[in-house]
Protein backbone atom coordinates (compact mmCIF):
# COMPACT_ATOMS: atom_id res chain seq x y z
CA UNK A 1 0.00 0.00 0.00
CA UNK A 2 1.42 3.58 -0.58
CA UNK A 3 2.12 5.87 1.92
CA UNK A 4 3.39 2.79 3.93
CA UNK A 5 6.33 1.73 5.98
CA UNK A 6 7.58 -1.16 8.49
CA UNK A 7 10.41 -0.03 10.26
CA UNK A 8 12.54 -2.73 12.07
CA UNK A 9 14.39 -2.82 15.26
CA UNK A 10 17.38 -2.84 13.37
CA UNK A 11 16.80 0.28 11.49
CA UNK A 12 15.67 -1.75 7.92
CA UNK A 13 12.56 0.47 6.15
CA UNK A 14 9.98 -1.56 4.32
CA UNK A 15 8.53 0.45 2.23
CA UNK A 16 5.07 0.02 1.53
CA UNK A 17 5.01 -3.14 3.80
CA UNK A 18 2.29 -3.36 6.18
CA UNK A 19 1.22 -5.08 9.88
CA UNK A 20 -1.73 -5.99 11.60
CA UNK A 21 -2.60 -8.25 14.52
CA UNK A 22 -5.31 -10.35 14.89
CA UNK A 23 -5.61 -12.47 17.60
CA UNK A 24 -2.40 -12.81 19.07
CA UNK A 25 -0.83 -12.86 15.59
CA UNK A 26 1.25 -10.03 13.99
CA UNK A 27 0.95 -10.32 10.07
CA UNK A 28 3.61 -9.00 8.89
CA UNK A 29 2.49 -7.96 4.57
CA UNK A 30 6.06 -7.80 2.42
CA UNK A 31 5.43 -6.58 -1.33
CA UNK A 32 8.29 -7.08 -3.77
CA UNK A 33 10.27 -9.79 -1.51
CA UNK A 34 10.92 -13.49 -2.11
CA UNK A 35 10.29 -16.37 -0.12
CA UNK A 36 13.96 -16.02 0.98
CA UNK A 37 14.07 -12.14 1.70
CA UNK A 38 11.11 -12.28 4.06
CA UNK A 39 12.91 -15.43 5.91
CA UNK A 40 15.68 -13.97 6.43
CA UNK A 41 13.42 -11.18 8.59
CA UNK A 42 11.10 -13.78 10.31
CA UNK A 43 13.87 -16.13 11.65
CA UNK A 44 16.21 -13.28 12.99
CA UNK A 45 14.68 -11.76 16.64
CA UNK A 46 17.02 -8.94 16.26
CA UNK A 47 14.74 -7.19 13.43
CA UNK A 48 11.70 -8.70 14.52
CA UNK A 49 11.49 -7.67 18.41
CA UNK A 50 10.51 -4.50 17.45
CA UNK A 51 8.50 -3.21 14.81
CA UNK A 52 6.84 0.05 13.70
CA UNK A 53 4.11 0.39 10.88
CA UNK A 54 3.87 3.85 9.85
CA UNK A 55 0.78 4.63 7.80
CA UNK A 56 -0.29 8.19 7.15
CA UNK A 57 0.32 10.51 10.32
CA UNK A 58 -0.31 7.02 12.91
CA UNK A 59 1.96 4.82 13.55
CA UNK A 60 1.87 1.34 15.52
CA UNK A 61 4.81 -0.11 17.37
CA UNK A 62 4.58 -4.44 17.90
CA UNK A 63 6.97 -5.22 20.23
CA UNK A 64 7.79 -9.08 21.42
CA UNK A 65 6.90 -10.75 18.01
CA UNK A 66 9.87 -12.97 17.34
CA UNK A 67 8.69 -16.51 16.79
CA UNK A 68 7.79 -16.78 13.10
CA UNK A 69 4.99 -19.67 12.78
CA UNK A 70 4.09 -19.06 8.54
CA UNK A 71 5.36 -17.52 5.58
CA UNK A 72 3.35 -17.44 2.63
CA UNK A 73 3.98 -16.04 -0.85
CA UNK A 74 0.52 -14.27 -1.70
CA UNK A 75 1.16 -12.95 -5.56
CA UNK A 76 3.33 -9.86 -5.05
CA UNK A 77 3.78 -9.92 -1.68
CA UNK A 78 5.06 -12.11 1.01
CA UNK A 79 3.34 -13.05 4.28
CA UNK A 80 4.60 -13.66 7.40
CA UNK A 81 2.64 -14.66 10.82
CA UNK A 82 4.38 -13.82 14.23
CA UNK A 83 3.87 -14.89 17.61
CA UNK A 84 5.24 -13.56 20.47
CA UNK A 85 8.78 -15.40 21.61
Amino acid sequence: MEGTRLILNDGAVIEGGQAGLSEGFLWLYLPGMTMQEAAAIAFDTNKTKRIWFQFGEEEAEYAGYTNCTRIMENGAEVSVCLTRG
